[in-house]
């Protein structure tokens, strides 16, 4: 079954996160930068089986950063571990830690999936964590900015998003190693 939700991941990037999508007047893809890392062997995708979903997310993150192999990671759960308070907390710890290493994690849903794992939630969008590499997405969020990208977003979205990052990224203690954009 692992393999048959990491396919789905797969497909969703390709086929929702990579297409221009309607929400953006067709102009742009959810993820403008998704298609390149995905060519480059960049990205990879990895589904949660079983254990402490606290764990494997440290795990994960913590492989990412000591490997530098991929500059995103997807990983997937079941829909359910959306309203797991305690997921949302551990990721925004992982990122006082992964940031001066240049990786940023957030969390989400992938919309337009329909998660296989068992359960109540069965059929319902797969819940996942991201990490990326940081210098990229301020980057690409800089290049963004300079078209009308955002124009359509609410503005709690555009706060979760990116003033979050923004905030968790100038919050950092030391400021040296901060990764150059």
């Amino acid at each position: 079954m692992v393999g048959s939700i990491e396919q789905d991941i797969w497909d969703w990037v390709i086929n929702y996160i990579e297409v221009p999508n309607e929400f953006y007047n067709y102009k742009f893809p959810p993820c403008p930068y998704a298609r390149s890392a995905r060519l480059k062997g960049l990205m990879d995708v990895v589904a949660y089986q079983d254990g402490s979903i606290k764990n494997f997310i440290e795990s994960q993150v913590n492989d990412i950063v000591e490997n530098k192999k991929f500059d995103v990671r997807v990983m997937v759960f079941p829909a359910q571990v959306r309203w797991y308070f305690h997921v949302h907390s551990h990721v925004q710890n992982l990122n006082k830690k992964i940031i001066p290493h240049d990786y940023y994690v957030q969390y989400g849903r992938a919309l337009q999936t329909t998660s296989q794992y068992p359960g109540f939630f069965k059929g319902k969008p797969y819940f996942i964590v991201i990490v990326n590499k940081l210098s990229n997405v301020l980057a690409g969020h800089m290049s963004l900015l300079t078209t009308d990208y955002y124009e359509n977003w609410s503005p709690s979205h555009y706060t979760n998003i990116v003033t979050r990052r923004k905030e968790a990224y100038e919050n950092l203690t030391d400021y040296s190693s901060k990764p150059a954009v």
